[in-house]
Parts: structure tokens; C-alpha cells; sequence
């Protein structure tokens, strides 16, 4: 009697999206809302943040000629000038945690909700400690490159973190809620790293798809519409970037994070992470050894 073959690599992954696509149900717009919750919320605390840094720099009296001054008060000065530089890194640390709070209550419960995990305080708990250290880790190498990499090769060098973060987590997540420990983390690594061959078609078919989705979203101007929603939404909480859409004069970081945001709160994107999340826990979990 013959054994039964094992399906081919591109039979398994279309076994594993049939799969995947019958888990999808009315949950996937409730996904869908809730990142867009966590998308427009953290880019409120990044925006709030560089405004408030920006009136305070704008507030502080930097004398011309420090020399002038005298010892006294320079020490004085140079005091000032240091509670200032701690001011801000605290409150860029504290922010910091803010998105990784709105991250594990948010994406937390999305990931149950696609792994078909019951949402407990417990487990979102457990979430949010894994994630002080995942996403720390993470917002720690993409600082550390922009301070110590030349900014002409800094880009690319962030670019590749984010990208690499972002194929460790979905591993990562789907493995947690399976088993809510913390060596999930290294589960995850060791899983990406050795079935890395089993990953990457996924992967580059969901770079392509964004791609299309930013032409198309370019072509038919919903990037545009998306962009100044947000700025509207934004705007009706006190965050003012309208004059950056006409003047220009609004900084430059505040006007890339917002549309950045709103490339992320892009209906089509939204949609496709949605989708995507549940092709890579099914792919996650088939690729895991009982």
C-alpha cells in the first residue's frame, strides 16, 4: 500500500490560505477598527509630543553671548540647559511607553480575536510585560542606528530593523497566544530562522500587494483623502497641521509621521493586514510542531 504524498510547497500554502480564509468572519472589520484605533492614537502621542518639544525649545532663552554671563550664571545655564535635555528624553521614553501600552491592549486583542483566543485581563497582562520587551528592544536598535549611523545610511538601515521586527512579531504573537510564555520569543526566532524558506513567498506576495495598493491608492487620490481626514480628525483635537498642507511652514517630522499614519489607516491596508494576520498564524501554526 503507498503511502500518501506530502503536498508540494505551493500546494501546502494554498492549503494553508484556504484555511486561513475560512477563519475570516465578521471579525475582520472589528480588526480592521481596531487598528485603525491604534494607528490614529499613536500617531496623536508622536505628534502631541513634538509639538509640546518644540513650543518648550521655542520658550527657552539661549543667551547669544554665554561668555558674557559670568561663572555663576553660566553654571546656572548650563544646569537648565541639562533639566531641559532630561525633560525631554524622559518624556520621549515616557511616550514611548504609551504606544507600547496602546499596543498590547490594542493589538493584543486583535491578535486574540485571529487567533481565536478568549480575551482575559491575565493574558493581556502577560501581553503588554512581553511587549515592553519586544517592542523596547525593537525602538532601541532603530534610535541607536539613527544616533550612530551616518544619516545618508541611516534610512535604510531603519528600514531594514522595521522589516525584520515586523517578520519576527507575527511569528511571535500567534506563537504567544498559543502558549502565553515569555520563551515565546525565542520559539519565534528559532521558527523564522529555520523555516525562513517557508516565509518568504508569504512575505514578498505581501510586500507586492502593498505596493499595488499604494499605486492604485495613489492613482485614484485615496491616499490623499486618507491623509487629510486624519489631518481633520487630528485638528478637531487641538493637534494644528493645516498649515503644513498649504504653507509648508509646520515642521517636517510632524507632516512625515501623519502621513506615514495615514498610510497605515489606508481602508485597502487596513483590510490586507487583517487578511494577512490570520494567513500567518494558520501558516505559524502549521509550521509548529505538536
Amino acid at each position: 500500500m503507498k503511502k500518501p504524498q506530502k503536498p508540494n510547497f505551493l500546494e501546502w500554502n494554498n492549503n494553508i490560505l484556504m484555511s486561513s480564509i475560512k477563519k475570516i468572519g465578521l471579525n475582520v472589520i472589528s480588526i480592521a477598527i481596531l487598528d485603525f484605533l491604534f494607528y490614529i492614537l499613536s500617531g496623536y502621542l508622536v505628534v502631541f509630543w513634538l509639538q509640546r518639544v518644540q513650543a518648550k525649545m521655542e520658550a527657552f532663552n539661549l543667551p547669544s553671548d554665554i561668555v558674557s554671563l559670568g561663572y555663576e550664571k553660566a553654571q546656572q545655564l548650563v544646569g537648565e540647559v541639562k533639566a531641559f535635555y532630561y525633560l525631554i528624553v524622559f518624556s520621549f521614553v515616557l511616550s514611548l511607553v504609551a504606544v507600547i501600552f496602546l499596543a498590547s491592549i490594542l493589538k493584543g486583542i486583535i491578535w486574540a480575536k485571529t487567533t481565536n483566543t478568549k480575551i482575559t485581563f491575565k493574558l493581556i497582562s502577560k501581553f503588554l510585560a512581553l511587549n515592553m520587551v519586544w517592542m523596547g528592544f525593537w525602538f532601541a536598535l532603530i534610535i541607536s542606528i539613527s544616533l550612530l549611523i551616518e544619516p545618508s545610511s541611516a534610512v535604510l538601515f531603519m528600514a531594514a530593523a522595521v522589516a525584520l521586527g515586523l517578520y519576527f512579531t507575527n511569528t511571535l504573537y500567534t506563537i504567544f497566544m498559543k502558549r502565553q510564555e515569555f520563551k515565546s520569543i525565542i520559539n519565534a526566532i528559532k521558527l523564522n530562522i529555520s523555516k525562513i524558506h517557508m516565509f518568504l513567498l508569504p512575505y514578498a506576495v505581501l510586500f507586492l500587494l502593498l505596493l499595488i495598493i499604494n499605486i492604485l491608492s495613489i492613482t485614484t487620490k485615496l491616499s490623499q483623502v486618507t491623509f487629510l481626514v486624519l489631518v481633520k480628525m487630528y485638528s478637531l483635537v487641538g493637534i494644528d497641521v493645516s498649515v503644513a498642507t498649504s504653507t509648508g511652514v509646520a515642521p517636517l517630522a510632524e507632516v512625515q509621521i501623519i502621513l506615514l499614519i495615514s498610510m497605515f489607516l489606508n481602508p485597502l491596508t487596513l483590510l490586507l493586514f487583517a487578511f494577512f494576520r490570520y494567513y500567518a498564524s494558520s501558516l505559524v501554526n502549521g509550521l509548529i510542531k505538536p
